[in-house]
């Protein structure tokens, strides 16, 4: 079974606004709330900071930052700069970060683009969850030269694997994905979820198609390893295998 890049409805620019905040919606319900992801990447983001001495914590390819959200409702996190950054910044987000957590959160509000050498993520722990399999398989090689071109700490997280035991349980994603107008029931929004859940429940087709897509997306180990040893200056990467989830720390490889 080898990678396939295919498409995500979550990708495509003509989704209709009301079924993109619903697909956001039940992601978020799955990642805080079905399993706790985004608070268990805030923790292990966290550990690494205070391993390295690190006093920056930059989440690359943020979205909606929900790894910098935590974080910022973390005690642990006082003192620290927090950093959101995407491609296509969410600034509306960010703002809203950076007004409730103004000691913490320090967006970028400029594209990001991880092709090219990025000074600005030096001296930090640079984080991604859930975005490497966003990005496009031919240009996955350029982004680890990039990340690994840093004197950062690298941590990166899938929550899904290319498993067969993994697409399934992202395809039974349709369930809290139809279950969404009761699970935000006491959110603003009720009206939109009725509409694109039950009257044209087209989220919860979307939703089970993107699951499965982002799992035929994420490389294997062996995979990764090929990646890394294809670098001019191959890091030293640490892998932690779940189940159903993939973590890589890595920093770039001392000069001998």
């Amino acid at each position: 079974m080898r990678a396939l890049y295919l498409f995500e409805f979550c990708d495509q620019t003509w989704i209709p606004s009301g079924a993109r905040e619903c697909l956001y919606e039940v992601m978020e319900a799955c990642n805080s709330g079905l399993r706790s992801f985004n608070r268990e990447v805030a923790e292990a983001v966290l550990e690494q900071a205070r391993s390295h001495g690190a006093q920056t914590i930059i989440e690359l390819g943020a979205g909606r930052a929900p790894v910098t959200s935590e974080l910022a409702k973390m005690a642990a996190s006082q003192g620290m700069r927090l950093v959101p950054c995407d491609l296509v910044p969410n600034v509306a987000m960010y703002q809203q970060l950076a007004k409730e957590h103004a000691d913490r959160v320090f967006p970028i509000y400029s594209s990001v683009d991880l092709t090219q050498p990025q000074t600005e993520l030096n001296n930090a722990v640079l984080v991604m969850a859930g975005m490497m399999h966003h990005i496009p398989l031919e240009l996955r090689g350029r982004v680890l030269g990039t990340l690994s071109a840093t004197n950062s700490r690298m941590c990166m997280f899938e929550p899904l694997r290319r498993t067969w035991l993994s697409m399934f349980m992202a395809a039974l994603s349709f369930f809290p994905a139809w279950m969404l107008p009761i699970t935000f029931v006491r959110r603003s929004g009720t009206g939109r979820r009725l509409l694109w859940c039950w009257l044209l429940p087209i989220v919860p087709f979307m939703f089970e198609w993107d699951g499965v897509t982002s799992c035929l997306r994420q490389w294997t180990v062996s995979e990764w390893q090929a990646a890394f040893r294809a670098l001019p200056d191959e890091p030293q990467v640490e892998y932690q295998c779940g189940f159903n989830s993939l973590k890589m720390f890595w920093n770039r490889r001392s000069p001998s």
